[in-house]
Parts: C-alpha cells; structure tokens; sequence
C-alpha cells in the first residue's frame, strides 16, 4: 500500500468537514452535513490503503458501505446490535484514556460546542470512546447517542492539543456506529488508522502471509498490547486484523478495507485498450497483494490479456511471475474498481440509487491463487447493480504456448472442457466445485494442472475468508 496516496485520500476526507469560523464557512458546513460523504479509500485492502488504491471505510469494517448517507440534521443512525451498545459503554481506550481530567474536559467540550462538529441535540450523550497521543498526534474519537441511535467524530491535532484545539482541528463528523469500527485521519504528514472494538474483546493482526505449495494463504497472527483495539501509523498499516468476543471470532479481514471499491487514478495508464487493461492489472494487484502482506515477489507482471468474449472488454491478468501465488483478473482499464468477493447469493444489497451515481463504467476485479505455474483459473466478475460479483464461469489461461484445450474434472469422473482460443478458455464451473484443471495439448497430453481451490461460500480475497459475524 502506498501511504502518500492513503494520507491524500484521507486528508481530502478531512477536509471537507474541517469546520469554519466565519458564517458563511459554517452556512456551508451546515450544508455539506446533508450530503452524501465518501470516505475514500484504499483497502479499497488494503486497508484500502494500497500503493496506487485507496479504500478505507471510516466506520465499521462489517458492513460498511463506502458512501454514508448523511441523515437530516446529523441525528445519527439506528442502533440495532447489542454489540454496538457494548462499544458505546466500553471505558475510554487510548494512552490518554486513564487521564480522566482530559477525558472529562473532552466530552464537556465536545458536548457543549457540538455545532463545531455538526451534531444535533437529538443525541444528547457525548461520550470519549478513544483518547491517544502514541501515533505522533493527539487523536479523539467521540460518541454521540441517545437510547435508539448514535454517530461517531474523530478529530485530529497535535500532541498536548487542548478540547478547544482539538473540537476546531480537522476530522469526521457523523459516522455510523459498528461493533468493529475503523476510523482514520492524515495531518501535517502522520497518518494513522484505528481499529476499535468493544471491551472485553481481543484484536489481533498479521502483517504478512506465505502461500503454501496448496494455495492455501497463512497468516502468523500476533497479539497486541493495547485492550480492545488496534492503533497504526503509515509504517505498520497493512496486513490484516482479527477481532475475537467471547471465544468467536466476529471480525477478520484486511486492515482497514471491506467495502469492494478502490480507485487506481494516482496510477496513469497509457496505450489502446489491451495495453491499459495490463497496466491497470498490474497496479491492482500491486495495491491488493502487497497491501494483503502476501508476496510481493517476483512480479507483478501481465501474465495474461484478451478480450472477455460477449461485449469484448478488455481483460488482462497480473501476478508472479512464476510458481505459486495470488493472481488478479481486471476487466477494463477505468481508474475506478469494483472488487468481487462474493457470488450473487453472498454479495451486499445493492446501494446504486442511494450512491446517486452510476459505477456503469467502472473496471471490475477478481482474485484467485494458482498453484501452477503453467495454469491460472480465476472467476469472472459481473456487474449486478452497484456491485461487482463472482460468476461461474471460470477463465483459465494455461502458460503451455501448445496448449488447446483446458479440461475441468470432478472427483465423480464428469467432465467439462473448451477449446484455448488467443491464450484462454471459459468454463462453467459452480461456486465451490471441488474440480481439477487441466491443459491439454492436441495429443490429449496433460500440460498443467491443479486442483480449483476456493471457498464454496461467502466472501474472500485470494481465496482467504472474510468474517463478520456480530
């Protein structure tokens, strides 16, 4: 993940809700509170927060949608998880969350000059959820409730900022409250993102992975010191994170990242539509793998390009390159991505009319880990509404030059096979078939092959399960 472009897409964030003195400033303020706010971001992984990508969802990783609808007269939003109370009434977290004199000056003053931060008396509570100074700024994050809804600040000053600095400094103002959630800021060149959970709850992280000889993604998960939640800088901030409750695991994904967009506009992509499309691979998977903590070499390199048959957009494939790994699959070159991490069955409700802006002209994306060097297979992503999802047809584009055929064989004996037309083939396969692949030359001779690996269900990102289960 590149932090320049993590820090620029937070401080645009920023500041668009950096409150003004003048009346005009806060007229304005007032008004931007009735639009929709978007958190860019990178994981968009992750942590959204990649090298040429920006996905970071400001509140709650389980969920969270990237664009938050701003409600009328910024009065919250519906508190239905009794995981969300428990959240609400953890003690302060944070190095300064033992000072109870700051801590009490804080909600005093951001209770009482809540106009700063564009909250309404319609949650009557304000309540320090985290106080810190160790990520070389004082950061805060305020809760505001009342007994059915609630809303979250985050603002963020230098270290031994006073209430009155820290209400006027830059932040976020009026974000949905989740059992996990995930806030994140960017002044003066220090970044930092926080995760935080409800007392009682353990968060670990893995900041790199390994692929073994199965495709199988394994992460070396780390305990960390700090109670309930996860505090990084621009220099620890990839990976991912575990949130553990009562003995379950209720939360895991990478840092940051859960909302399926990401753009790589920082990244220029030059040439016809085929040679955009391999630039715009190698980029997206430079900002998902790295970001991941998975390998990051040999590669990235185009391992693949063609055009999807039907409409003929312009696909390329990025990964290692050679042996096994995490490979990508982007279709289009556009600067903005829809991820597809789930099946139709499995994806998020569509929010295209409440986005109030059309992803018709996006690239979408794909993940998959091969554990050939001669054979790639990924799933085809589609557009359903304002989402991208896993198909079931699978791409498969064997490294054999002489390969002319790719079959897909069950454990049953059935079979499926189709021609290698310019370097790939399509075949239907169902979500979670437990098949192997083969490339095959004209005399029937196995070239390659692997065994489809993948989970059956739910989402995932080279194949490693995402939770949320609050």
């Amino acid at each position: 993940m590149s932090v320049d472009e993590l820090r620029n897409g937070l401080a645009r964030v920023a500041a668009s809700v950096v409150p003004d003195d003048d009346p005009y400033g806060r007229l304005l303020r007032h008004a931007r509170r009735r639009r929709r706010v978007r958190w860019a971001g990178a994981g968009a992984l992750f942590a959204g927060l990649l090298a040429t990508v920006l996905v970071v969802p400001v509140a709650g990783v389980g969920g969270l949608r990237t664009w938050l609808g701003d409600p009328e007269g910024a009065s919250g939003y519906p508190v239905t998880s009794d995981w969300v109370w428990r959240l609400l009434d953890s003690p302060t977290r944070g190095s300064l969350g033992a000072d109870r004199p700051l801590v009490d000056q804080l909600a005093r003053t951001f209770d009482q000059d809540r106009d700063r931060v564009g909250m309404s008396r319609a949650l009557p509570t304000a309540k320090v959820l985290f106080a810190d100074d160790t990520a070389g700024v004082r950061t805060v994050v305020v809760a505001y409730h009342s007994d059915t809804a609630a809303a979250l600040v985050s603002r963020t000053g230098p270290i031994g900022a006073t209430s009155q600095q820290l209400i006027r400094a830059g932040g976020v103002s009026n974000l949905p409250v989740s059992p996990f959630s995930v806030l994140g800021d960017s002044v003066d060149g220090r970044t930092w993102l926080l995760g935080l959970a409800p007392a009682g709850c353990t968060v670990t992280a893995a900041p790199s992975a390994t692929v073994d000889a199965d495709g199988a993604v394994r992460r070396s998960w780390q305990s960390v010191p700090t109670p309930g939640y996860l505090l990084l800088t621009e220099q620890r901030i990839r990976g991912w994170w575990r949130v553990e409750c009562d003995g379950a695991i209720r939360e895991q994904g990478p840092v940051g990242y859960r909302t399926g967009e990401f753009s790589n506009e920082a990244v220029p992509v030059q040439g016809d539509e085929l040679r955009a499309a391999e630039q715009a691979a190698v980029a997206s998977y430079r900002a998902l793998a790295e970001g991941a903590g998975l390998p990051a070499t040999p590669g990235p390199v185009r391992r693949w390009s063609g055009r999807i048959p039907g409409e003929g957009i312009a696909a390329a494939i990025a990964g290692p390159a050679a042996g096994v790994g995490p490979y990508i699959l982007q279709l289009g070159a556009a600067p903005k991505a829809l991820l597809a991490t789930a099946g139709p069955d499995d994806a998020r409700p569509d929010d295209t009319e409440t986005l109030g802006a059309s992803r018709a002209d996006w690239a979408l994306v794909a993940t998959t880990v091969s554990t050939s060097p001669g054979l790639i297979a990924v799933r085809v992503p589609a557009r359903v509404g304002g989402h991208a999802v896993l198909t079931d047809q699978l791409l498969v584009a064997p490294w054999p030059a002489d390969a002319v055929e790719v079959e897909a064989e069950s454990a049953a004996g059935a079979r499926s096979a189709a021609p290698v037309d310019s370097g790939f083939a399509i075949l239907s396969v169902p979500m979670g078939a437990e098949v192997t692949l083969r490339a095959l030359d004209a005399n029937g001779k196995v070239l390659a092959s692997q065994r489809l690996r993948e989970p059956a269900a739910g989402e995932r990102i080279f194949n490693e399960q995402l939770v949320s289960a609050w």
